[in-house]
């Protein structure tokens, strides 16, 4: 059996966790590992951090942009990028944004293209009624 942190969690249970390599404790006990778990919370939200500030980003050109301008957009996150003057979660975030809405709106129109057929198979069908099968 794998031996186990000798700590015990907040709530007073034994801690499950994997002891470090050479060392009694896990990572989130042993005394030693501060600085690297300091480092870890850092980096966590800084990462947060980056994706609020792409999706406020996006929120103030988001609607500005049409579909066809997004290749553009994201070819000039790659460039800010590679030039340093954004971050790469930053960009990750943005670029993600980016996707989420051409599907959103591939959704939307084909929901409109498929209401649009239906009227004209059966235009008697109330188009807020979906039958299934």
């Amino acid at each position: 059996m794998a031996k186990k942190c000798p700590s015990r969690t907040i709530g007073g249970e034994p801690c499950k966790g994997n002891p470090l390599p050479g060392r009694p404790y896990c990572l989130a006990h042993d005394p030693e590992a501060a600085d690297r778990r300091a480092e870890g919370s850092r980096k966590g939200g800084e990462a947060r951090a980056n994706a609020k500030r792409a999706a406020r980003q996006w929120a103030a050109i988001g609607e500005q942009l049409s579909p066809a301008q997004l290749p553009a957009m994201l070819r000039a996150c790659l460039i800010s990028v590679r030039d340093g003057t954004m971050e790469p979660a930053q960009a990750s975030a943005i670029a993600t944004l980016a996707k989420t809405s051409v599907s959103i709106t591939n959704e939307i129109e084909m929901e409109q293209r498929i209401t649009a057929l239906e009227a004209i198979i059966d235009p008697t069908r109330d188009p807020k009624i979906r039958r299934i099968g």
